[in-house]
């Protein structure tokens, strides 16, 4: 069985472009247009916020940080859309320390 290895060089432009020099197509990114959170974010984001008040109010400090560091991660895609992803890639390494250190704040 013989493969064919031969390039498509038809056309003049298609070899300017060097996606199409081995007969290749761009990569086209989908772009989403359902809504920027789900129904379970927001129903999560609402709970979340329900504890918090609740930890503060009972001064539980492990607890109010954890979720802290849940909303802040679940905040990121909200961050990244208003000021871009330098902001997103902070709140997701904030988020992760907050939250090692709610572990450890609460085995102290």
């Amino acid at each position: 069985m013989r493969r064919d290895y031969s390039f498509d060089f038809d056309d003049e432009e298609r070899q300017t472009f060097s996606t199409h020099r081995l007969n290749m197509h761009p990569v086209i990114e989908p772009t989403s247009d359902g809504p920027m959170f789900s129904r379970g974010q927001k129903m999560s984001m609402l709970l979340s916020l329900a504890l918090l008040v609740y930890a503060i109010v009972n001064g539980d400090v492990p607890l109010a940080f954890l979720l802290l560091s849940f909303l802040s991660y679940l905040f990121r895609p909200l961050a990244e859309k208003l000021v871009g992803p330098w902001l997103s890639n902070a709140m997701k390494g904030f988020s992760m320390a907050l939250g090692v250190g709610a572990v450890v704040l609460a085995f102290l």
